[in-house]
């Protein structure tokens, strides 16, 4: 599942689906089939209601590919009990139909109601299911996504709409200018500091200089304040240390979820990006927990271009590859969590030890 929305947003055409999916993504799909995804219908009489979720998938290039497709987005959807759908096609005809035809055809065998299927290409769109050439006719229908209450209230509360996928990636872009040569020269000196303690004594206090650093980052997060930085090299450098990572998670609930969502961003986006697995996966686990599947896609992109094995990142990639709902970690003791991970620390220290990059 990629995105859900908080907040009560009336959607009664179908303009107003095509218009909120951009706020639901994070950006203006393009090339793509989205299933938005609604609650059971337990009243036929009142119309289309609680949508929860949006599901995108690329659109294959080779439309001998649409029946593997058409059975992955069943599967899906099916795996998380969704029973009502209306799905949203963007690009040409050409493109789109043939993987309409096969999504649809596999929905109803798998007893998923669609409810609609529309095709949205230059400021038009097509209903497949609509046979009123009034209401729906060949040359599509023009809408304006800038003029549009269901647009305006997602901006209102707080939803973006990036103009690509290429826009949300870039985001988490390595920072440039003289914030990089501060940090490149500060992570630096945290390496010089690391090998110096480990060669003389190992070092005793790691996790806990770790949970300290990480703190004071998200204090200093939540006043609006930018990370100095050196406290961005010395988060970069302590989160090479497995268990300090985990107890990087232990935070959640003691701070918003936004302010974990802007630490992460920021720290991705300023450490070195040799140092970046740790903090991209914490900002990917943090984005899925919240419902953001595409910001979290995203950062496991960002996480595995700096370690394409790190596990954290492969585990939130996993999930999302599954459709797993939000709501799977909502259930995690993190205060429990941080007793295990403080004890496993005092157990084995050398475990907490910062583990730096080949050439730092």
């Amino acid at each position: 599942m990629t995105a859900r929305l908080d907040h009560t947003v009336r959607l009664s055409r179908p303009a107003d689906f095509i218009a909120i999916v951009p706020y639901m993504l994070g950006f203006h799909p393009e090339r793509s089939i989205v299933a938005l995804a609604f609650e059971p219908d337990r009243d036929p009489g009142s119309g289309v209601r609680g949508l929860r979720v949006s599901v995108r998938f690329d659109l294959p290039e080779d439309s001998e590919d649409s029946p593997e497709m058409a059975r992955h987005v069943a599967e899906l959807l099916t795996r998380n009990d969704i029973g009502r759908v209306l799905l949203i096609g963007y690009g040409p005809g050409w493109h789109v139909t043939p993987v309409m035809d096969a999504v649809r055809g596999t929905l109803t065998d798998s007893d998923i109601e669609v409810i609609d299927a529309l095709r949205v290409e230059e400021g038009r769109y097509w209903s497949y299911l609509c046979p009123d050439p009034e209401c729906c006719p060949p040359y599509g229908m023009a809408y304006d996504p800038t003029d549009n209450p269901a647009a305006a209230a997602a901006v209102f509360a707080g939803y973006v709409a990036r103009p690509d996928r290429a826009a949300l990636v870039a985001t988490l872009t390595p920072a440039g200018g003289q914030d990089r040569q501060q940090v490149t020269a500060a992570t630096r000196a945290a390496c010089t500091q690391v090998r110096a303690t480990l060669a003389r004594d190992g070092g005793q206090g790691w996790y806990q200089e770790g949970l300290t650093q990480v703190d004071a980052a998200l204090d200093t997060v939540k006043q609006g304040q930018d990370l100095p930085p050196d406290m961005v090299a010395w988060l970069g450098v302590l989160l090479t240390s497995i268990i300090v990572r985990d107890g990087a998670l232990t935070f959640i609930g003691r701070y918003d979820d936004d302010t974990h969502i802007r630490l992460w961003t920021e720290v991705t986006c300023r450490v070195e990006p040799e140092f970046a697995a740790a903090p991209a996966a914490l900002l990917a686990f943090v984005a899925m927990r919240t419902g953001d599947g595409p910001l979290a896609r995203v950062a496991v992109e960002r996480s595995l271009s700096a370690d394409g094995d790190y596990r954290l990142a492969r585990l939130v990639q996993l999930a999302l590859n599954h459709g797993l709902p939000p709501e799977v970690t909502s259930g995690i003791d993190y205060a429990g969590m941080a007793e295990e991970i403080g004890a496993q620390a005092a157990q084995h220290p050398a475990g907490t030890r910062p583990v730096l990059p080949e050439g730092w």
